[in-house]
């Protein structure tokens, strides 16, 4: 169903705002959450339960416009409300498939990116998954009496915080060692901490601070990068099917707008310790 041409005002289009405010708040809560995680550390753990609810919003809402988008191109409407709740809830998993499924589809010779780490990402996915529908709320359970799962954010590291240090250069590696131990004999066991890393491993000297940290340092990048680089597989689809809609004569709002900070290298995602779109 077209909205008339794009020379028409788009304020006469009564899919042109929910399109924009849906389009700001996934933007939004995908840079708070990804901003979130880039800090996270092990003192701090809260900022890896903060990142991963501000995120996975984010993430369901940029899959959900890019389903909505699709079925605009080829059928000329929106699912209903109740067609996306039937088919996808909240499972990120369904809608990253759904997401995958559309970008076959496409020219293949336009697509630029792919997922990285493929031996990690798809551990990565099933806990942002798992997260978005129920162990964000693991405190609360922790707190109520529900039999204990594990905690999200030493499951993360589990899942994917471990397989991304083991893929840590190893004269990195060597280097943190050296400098953890320079540190504790800097210290002379005068060093008084009570601490436990993300993954529950006890922190109580000098040594244990400053390898817990560099490890903390490592995952935030690497991981954060990981969820930047799967937002960006995302919105690369949502563009190419914003750019169809646009063609068949619907008056929507540039996504290009919203989203242009995740077209871009790795390198340029990998060493941002913010994300912001305004």
């Amino acid at each position: 169903m077209p909205n008339g041409n794009q020379s028409a005002s788009p304020w006469h289009s009564p899919i042109f705002q929910p399109l924009m405010h849906e389009a700001g708040i996934a933007a939004q809560t995908l840079c708070i959450g990804l901003t979130t995680l880039r800090k996270a550390n092990y003192m701090q753990p809260e900022k890896y339960y903060g990142g991963f609810f501000s995120y996975t919003i984010g993430l369901e809402r940029a899959m959900k416009l890019t389903i909505l988008l699709d079925s605009l191109v080829e059928q000329g409407k929106f699912p209903s409300d109740q067609q996306l709740k039937s088919a996808y809830g909240h499972d990120l998993n369904k809608l990253l498939a759904a997401v995958q499924a559309i970008r076959v589809k496409l020219d293949q010779g336009q697509l630029r990116w792919q997922l990285p780490h493929p031996d990690i990402v798809d551990d990565a996915v099933t806990f942002l998954a798992e997260f978005a529908k129920t162990t964000r709320y693991y405190n609360l359970d922790v707190l109520s009496g529900k039999a204990p799962t594990l905690d999200p954010v030493a499951r993360w590291f589990r899942d994917v915080g471990k397989p991304l240090l083991d893929k840590r250069p190893a004269r990195q590696t060597r280097r943190n060692a050296a400098q953890a131990q320079a540190a504790e004999q800097l210290a002379g066991g005068y060093f008084l901490i009570h601490a436990i890393t993300e993954d529950g491993t006890p922190v109580s000297s000098a040594e244990d601070a400053v390898l817990a940290g560099r490890n903390s340092e490592y995952v935030a990048k690497e991981g954060t990068f990981l969820c930047t680089a799967l937002v960006r597989y995302v919105i690369e689809v949502l563009l190419h099917r914003w750019h169809a809609a646009r063609k068949t004569g619907h008056v929507i709002p540039d996504f290009g707008d919203f989203f242009y900070l995740f077209n871009n290298s790795d390198a340029l995602l990998k060493n941002r310790m913010t994300f912001s779109v305004t």
